[in-house]
């Protein structure tokens, strides 16, 4: 099996593709929704994660980055939806809620390339390392967007917390199950030379 450093860019190019769409697909499989946004789904972040695993950040950003804009276009209802109805703040949902969240799960490889002792344990790091971004985007589109939702008796940076925390940590802890358990398959052998296992 050849390594991903032997691999033609058009083989990366396709498998990259490929990894968008499956999440892509993967994100309309009905999971768990929150009331004003946010969803517990079913690995859809998996197949853009191993990208990045698999290849780096140079490949896993724009790969993850074509993610954030099929959410985008599938989230635009939620877009159009904010509370003040300016485009400043529809543009910032999209930015807060959508590429940044989404893109930022392009640099799982390269936080997992940078943990010295390598494989498995270094995949899950790198996915809980941009999960929390993600967490950091949902949380600052809570506040500085959604803000009007805050009940009353709080504020809205920890209401904000609580609530995007909800969602975004058991829909990481999903998938870094899953990343550790496709890191003990054979087949993925690449995965593990990728990652110095």
């Amino acid at each position: 099996m050849r390594l991903p450093s032997e691999m033609s860019r058009t083989q990366i190019l396709v498998e990259c593709a490929l990894m968008a769409a499956l999440s892509a697909a993967l994100s309309m499989i009905p999971g768990f929704s929150m009331p004003y946004g946010g969803t517990v789904s079913w690995f859809s972040t998996l197949p853009v994660i191993l990208a990045s695993l698999r290849h780096g950040a140079r490949w896993g950003v724009p790969t993850a980055l074509a993610y954030s804009l099929t959410q985008l276009l599938l989230g635009m209802s939620n877009v159009v939806a904010v509370p003040a109805k300016t485009a400043g703040a529809m543009a910032l949902c999209a930015l807060l809620d959508y590429v940044a969240a989404y893109t930022a799960i392009g640099f799982t490889g390269a936080v997992a390339r940078a943990i010295k002792s390598g494989g498995a344990l270094a995949a899950a790091v790198g996915v809980a390392a941009t999960g929390a971004v993600r967490l950091g985007c949902s949380v600052m589109s809570g506040v500085l967007v959604w803000g009007e939702f805050t009940p009353e008796d709080m504020k809205a940076l920890p209401y904000s917390l609580i609530y995007n925390a909800a969602w975004c940590i058991p829909d990481v802890a999903i998938v870094m199950i899953g990343v550790l358990l496709l890191s003990r398959v054979r087949q993925l052998a690449l995965l593990r030379a990728r990652l110095g296992e």
